[in-house]
């Protein structure tokens, strides 16, 4: 993640659009030109900095401007072990970007447009290191239902400090139907339940499949899930911790004195 940021003089967004310049050979083109672009996740932008250039390429020459759904079958099935060691499911992802703290009611409703909210949010909800650029992507318009931010966030942001701040956590499946079936989070798809989970509800298992779908949680047993911080340390905390320790925790510069348990 570091490299990354090193390189690009910023970390990447959690979902959001490569930067102009990097994928020149949509930009030049009329009919697919940049406008087309689809929103990458953040474990798409980072293949190249952790050994999978080669899958890197074959995703920006053939799914960066088609569906997450209709990408190629060599993307969708990749078996990454630093993604995946955990889940040794194809294609999946075991880590996700912490946001921000999310909503207070979330709505599964919302869950593409608004990313569970039910109305648009302030940008200061998303309090992490890797944000979305926007919520609610429309492809026929080019342009997202809310804006979040434009560029992402660089290093000097990190005011509270790199090893202070954590980045990303462990995640386990998620549900979409109030918990009769269970999906796990995909590294190649820009969505909310892919790339993302929130801080204000804390970790482990919610009081509801929604909440818990959003919240953080290792897929062993123990009580406890592995973290990223902005400087690549991996701390261990307990699934008991409390969303407003979380939140702070994963705050990029909110200046809060606060240590993980």
């Amino acid at each position: 993640m570091l490299s990354y940021a090193d390189a690009r003089r910023g970390f990447p967004f959690a979902s959001g659009r490569p930067r102009p310049g990097t994928v020149v050979h949509l930009e030049g083109a009329v009919e697919t030109g940049i406008d087309y672009i689809r929103p990458q996740s953040w474990a798409i932008a980072i293949l190249p900095y952790i050994e999978e250039g080669a899958l890197a390429s074959m995703y920006d020459a053939y799914c960066l401007a088609c569906p997450p759904e209709s990408q190629e079958a060599g993307i969708v099935a990749a078996s990454i072990s630093v993604y995946n060691s955990g889940s040794r499911m194809k294609g999946a992802v075991d880590f996700a970007a912490l946001l921000g703290q999310g909503p207070a009611s979330p709505d599964p409703a919302h869950r593409l447009d608004g990313w569970f909210y039910r109305a648009s949010p302030p940008t200061t909800d998303f309090s992490g290191v890797l944000i979305p650029e926007g919520l609610g992507w429309n492809d026929t318009a080019g342009a997202y239902a809310t804006a979040i931010r434009t560029k992402p966030i660089r290093l000097a942001e990190l005011t509270d400090g790199l090893s202070n701040t954590l980045v990303l956590a462990e995640c386990n499946d998620y549900t979409l139907d109030g918990g009769g079936t269970w999906a796990q989070s995909r590294y190649s798809w820009p969505y909310i339940s892919d790339v993302g989970r929130y801080t204000g509800l804390g970790a482990g298992v919610g009081a509801s499949p929604l909440e818990t779908s959003l919240k953080p949680r290792s897929r062993l047993p123990g009580g406890v899930f592995q973290v990223l911080s902005g400087d690549g340390g991996v701390r261990s905390v307990a699934e008991g911790i409390s969303g407003t320790l979380l939140q702070s925790l994963a705050s990029r510069s909110g200046g809060e004195v606060a240590v993980i348990p």
